[in-house]
């Protein structure tokens, strides 16, 4: 099956809808075809061939989204990298992915644009980028994602949320992750605007949501936490995406509670964003959940981890059978909702005993002194694993221990209980927002 190129069709069919929003300027479809399409000439003469994998390490903003779209018409495969690896990171990942050619500025490219006709369409099972995982529980490898992984990623969403012509859709996640690439990819096959932000700082994020009629938002649980505590207004937006990990209820029904469609969404790089998100209309009915499989993405839990299978899914994580093992823990209710428990590998086995990390983690920040948590396991003689908790306070608010183990006493049986707790400025995390619990334990 063949594909237009999702630029070049919303260029005729929508041309003076504003396709981006970024670094100060409104661009509209007709104008971002043009650019891309003089951006790709100029790869060309650069070296840029089809098929070539061409890394990008810059930081998110108009030139790189340009780019994007560019390299989607040489019929090059795309790898955008954090530019906060650091040198070791980034050396390892382009030899680990072949890399033709790297773009780490976008003056790099000459003004010479080469006179050759530019690919007007792929086929479904084309590679169009190649994504590091986040490095979260290990080393970080390569997903290699096909322009059906994107089309059909799209399509779940749209059936979940909805789509609106006059729909903008805010951006302040990395674009080298799949969590910020998903938004530029799905934007141009609705037919909608990014409002795209070069990283993410409260005060612009806040003044950006009334002043750019931002409708939907996607953001890990740390932007939420740092809005609510902002006093930021997020009534305005029609859904507010939460993902990338556990998020703490108490967030979740503080969000609610001031008027803000705050959903829970679930995904993985090798599923090419969402595998399942809540609804907005059952987000206080099912505060917790991740909500129901989106469209054509099927569910199971084997032995406890969540698998998942369909068109979303990189065929090269697929086993046997054909299904992807996430390494997620989760369960399923009656009604069909995902709830994640955890990771396999962040079990903390203690006396004998298995403690969930996320469970202590949502007691904690129940606590109104307790910003952000997160707990490991700290190997130990006595218990083989110490449940450990690492708090960020709010307001640089002192640390009472015995108070807070009391709180925890009160929820949680003996054994989850943390042994020690430590107080941090911030937490350690991947440019995706993850908790990096390897340096933490």
């Amino acid at each position: 099956m063949k594909l237009d190129n999702w630029l070049a069709q919303r260029s005729q069919s929508c041309p003076d809808r504003v396709a981006l929003v970024a670094d100060g300027v409104s661009t509209t479809f007709s104008e971002l075809e043009e650019e891309a399409q003089h951006a790709a000439r100029r790869l060309t003469a650069y070296g840029v061939r089809r098929g070539a994998t061409v890394a990008m390490t810059m930081r998110g903003g108009r030139e790189q989204v340009v780019l994007i779209h560019a390299l989607m018409k040489t019929g090059s495969v795309l790898l955008p990298v954090s530019p906060r690896l650091s040198d070791e990171e980034r050396s390892r990942a382009l030899k680990q992915c072949r890399v033709s050619i790297d773009l780490d500025e976008p003056d790099r490219l000459t003004r010479t644009e080469a006179d050759m006709p530019l690919l007007g369409e792929h086929d479904m099972e084309d590679i169009h980028c190649r994504i590091l995982t986040s490095g979260s529980s290990g080393a970080a490898h390569a997903v290699g994602l096909t322009y059906g992984n994107h089309l059909f990623s799209a399509m779940g969403s749209a059936y979940n949320i909805g789509i609106d012509p006059g729909d903008r859709w805010l951006c302040a996640l990395p674009l080298s992750h799949i969590s910020g690439l998903s938004i530029i990819m799905r934007s141009v096959i609705y037919g909608t605007a990014v409002v795209l932000h070069d990283g993410f700082d409260v005060d612009a994020v806040a003044r950006s949501i009334p002043e750019q009629d931002v409708n939907v938002i996607s953001m890990v649980s740390t932007m939420l936490l740092r809005l609510l505590d902002a006093g930021a207004d997020l009534s305005a937006p029609r859904a507010i995406l939460v993902g990338g990990g556990p998020v703490p209820q108490e967030a979740l029904e503080r969000a609610l509670d001031r008027g803000a469609n705050v959903i829970q969404t679930y995904g993985l790089t090798e599923t090419c964003s969402q595998v399942t998100t809540l609804e907005v209309s059952e987000a206080r009915r099912k505060v917790g959940s991740v909500g129901r499989p989106l469209l054509t993405s099927h569910l199971r839990i084997l032995d406890g981890e969540i698998l998942v299978q369909g068109p979303t899914v990189s065929s090269a994580a697929l086993d046997s059978d054909g299904w992807l093992h996430t390494g997620d823990v989760g369960h399923i209710d009656d009604d069909g909702f995902l709830y994640v428990d955890g990771r396999i590998d962040e079990m903390i086995i203690t006396g004998g005993e298995n403690v969930v990390p996320a469970e202590v983690e949502n007691v904690l920040t129940q606590h109104p002194e307790v910003l952000e948590a997160a707990v490991v396991g700290r190997p130990d003689p006595e218990w083989q694993q110490a449940v450990t908790a690492v708090l960020v306070l709010r307001n640089g608010g002192d640390l009472d221990i015995e108070e807070m183990r009391g709180h925890c006493s009160a929820l949680l049986a003996s054994y989850k209980v943390p042994k020690t707790f430590e107080v941090v400025d911030s937490l350690p995390r991947t440019p995706s927002g993850k908790i990096l619990r390897s340096s933490l334990r």
